[in-house]
């Protein structure tokens, strides 16, 4: 079963994230950046969580 356009959006979006930091795969943070290294996978996660929910509201105020 296909996902729903919402969470097509959402993967989308996660994928955005990572891209604009410069690397797809969260395994990379200490090879891509020395500073991304200091933050823990759960700070990245909630940083991802914050940066998807932006883009949502900014596309809904964009309507």
């Amino acid at each position: 079963m296909p996902g729903s356009a919402v969470e097509n959006l959402i993967l989308q979006l996660k994928k955005d994230f990572y891209a604009k930091l410069g690397f797809i795969h969260s395994n990379d943070f200490a090879e891509s950046d020395p500073t991304l290294s200091l933050l823990t996978d759960e700070e990245i996660k909630v940083i991802e969580s914050a940066w998807v929910e932006l883009a949502i509201w900014k596309q809904k105020q964009s309507r």
